[in-house]
């Protein structure tokens, strides 16, 4: 057998090879894990649009947050006429119209046609819109990474969002997930898991939802004062509060006198001043 043969040989065989075997095989698309999150995050089960706790805009009613996916597949496949999904013509189906604008909607575009979004959920209904397929894995759990850090004033942090499933399975959820800061002031995110830190030096929580689990993403932003010295040490909490300050660069208070000190911890517990009795007694 000639080289020019054997080069000839290993040519065929190789694109046959590459032509049944794909490098990844098309993951058929599920609902409770791919159509549910698309619909939380466009905010269609939410209380102001559709969702039951809200009324449900037009009679379209699903679930709080996709709590109840069994309700919310009869709301979109058995109800509405057979309208909500057009299995004969995807595109037709009213979540995608409606989601993307190209008839009136109420609660506007939620769906860009570029997106995809919009495209796994034409592909769910040109699947024939199951309600399980064989490939479904349960879902387990999120991570948010990072789950901490040290962000400087007026810098930016993009968060990734890592789902787990039952099978041991990993998926960027990123997209999919649900974004809220505790504090606006200090800190900001965007849809995308974009935060961006303010002036204000303290610590701040971005909260991370998807399919009923939640995360927490914690930001340090240091003022970034020299810390020379801290008071001693006398007990467990000391050392926690005097490490977290070292973290900000925020200088330890000097220490207060008895007024101070009762009136301070009465606003932080109780929210109010303490009263001239409590005064009285704490003082005597």
């Amino acid at each position: 057998m000639s080289p020019a043969f054997k080069f000839y040989v290993a040519v065929i065989v190789g694109s046959c090879i590459s032509a049944t075997s794909p490098a990844e095989e098309v993951r058929p698309v599920s609902f409770v894990n791919d159509v549910v999150p698309i619909l939380t995050k466009a905010g269609c089960n939410m209380g102001a649009c559709h969702a039951k706790a809200g009324g449900g805009q037009n009679g379209f009613q699903l679930s709080l947050l996709g709590f109840e996916p069994d309700e919310d597949y009869d709301a979109l496949f058995k109800e509405g006429r057979g309208r909500r999904l057009f299995l004969a013509d995807p595109e037709q189906s009213l979540i995608l119209t409606k989601g993307s604008g190209g008839v009136p909607h109420g609660g506007g575009v939620r769906l860009l046609k570029s997106s995809e979004e919009y495209d796994t959920l034409k592909r769910w209904v040109a699947e024939g819109a199951p309600r399980i397929t064989p490939a479904d894995t349960e879902f387990a759990d999120i991570e948010v990474q990072p789950a901490s850090g040290i962000v400087q004033s007026g810098a930016t942090q993009q968060l990734t969002v890592i789902a787990t499933y039952a099978d041991g399975t990993k998926r960027d959820v990123t997209a999919r997930s649900l974004f809220e800061s505790n504090l606006e002031g200090m800190a900001e995110v965007t849809d995308e898991g974009l935060v961006t830190v303010g002036d204000i030096p303290g610590r701040v929580a971005i909260m991370v939802r998807y399919q009923g689990k939640i995360s927490v993403f914690t930001a340090a932003i240091p003022l970034g004062a020299e810390i020379k010295e801290m008071p001693p040490e006398r007990n467990e909490i000391d050392q926690l509060v005097f490490a977290n300050l070292r973290t900000l660069g925020i200088p330890a208070s000097e220490v207060c006198d008895d007024a101070t000190f009762l009136r301070r911890v009465t606003l932080d517990i109780a929210g109010r001043l303490p009263t001239s009795e409590e005064t009285k007694v704490f003082l005597e």
